[in-house]
């Protein structure tokens, strides 16, 4: 099963796209999101967000934001984002 992922920063759209799963640094530690999770509302802190599509693993370092998700879709608000080069 898969669902969407948005990561948003004030500057651009960095991601947008189907993915399997997603782990996300929270404030009291990491907490993962499958298709059909419930809805919630979260803070996210510094760290390393890493979702996986088609059996790989891709991780994006975040700078602190919010996270919704809502209907198999997670939209990831964060402060700045960086991809991996």
């Amino acid at each position: 099963m898969s669902f969407q992922l948005k990561i948003i920063t004030p500057a651009r759209l960095v991601f947008e796209g189907t993915v399997d799963s997603v782990r996300l640094p929270g404030l009291d530690g990491d907490f993962g999101v499958l298709d059909n999770h419930a809805a919630l509302i979260s803070g996210i802190a510094v760290g390393a967000l890493q979702y996986d599509v088609n059996g790989q693993r891709k991780s994006i370092k975040l700078e602190g934001g919010f996270v919704e998700v809502n209907d198999n879709v997670v939209s990831v608000l964060a402060d700045s984002a960086q991809l991996p080069e």
